[in-house]
């Protein structure tokens, strides 16, 4: 695979440098927005999750959290999520509750497979699908799928 913009061939192995909205790019030449990498709660994503599932005529995935912060592998120093494809499962862990970790780990589980080009591309697909739904501000019903830049910060009292 090679970025569209500037032709760089693409390592899918190394798929935390690469971009996957619509198409697969390098990340020198597109990036996710905001909405895409925002922390959320489990309670969203769990709806974010039904609603792409609905849409894309697959069956529902249990989603799973484990908030434990010391969780981690001998090759990823941040641990995001897991998808379990026999189980049909995703396995959140405190730094992963995103948008794109979410379309990332359904991609695993609609396709089967690990780090592939038909996983890539259903990925790029989620994503492209989901970032037309943020800027509709159709997120699932009772979340929006836009929130203003101080959401989640607290306020100052005086």
């Amino acid at each position: 695979m090679e970025c569209p913009n500037c032709g760089a061939v693409l390592d899918l192995a190394n798929h935390g440098d690469l971009v996957f909205d619509g198409r697969v790019w390098c990340d020198r030449c597109h990036e996710y927005g905001r909405e895409l990498i925002r922390p959320r709660d489990l309670k969203e994503i769990q709806a974010w999750s039904s609603m792409i599932c609905q849409e894309f005529g697959f069956p529902p995935v249990l989603l799973e959290e484990n908030p434990d912060p010391a969780v981690s592998r001998q090759d990823a120093p941040v641990l995001m999520a897991e998808a379990e494809h026999r189980r049909r499962s995703i396995r959140f862990y405190a730094p992963g509750y995103r948008l794109a970790t979410l379309c990332h780990e359904l991609a695993h589980i609609y396709t089967g497979q690990d780090h592939s080009r038909d996983w890539a591309m259903m990925f790029a697909q989620l994503v492209a699908w989901v970032k037309t739904r943020i800027a509709e501000d159709r997120g699932p019903q009772g979340f929006r799928a836009r929130l203003s830049i101080y959401a989640g910060v607290p306020q100052r009292v005086y």
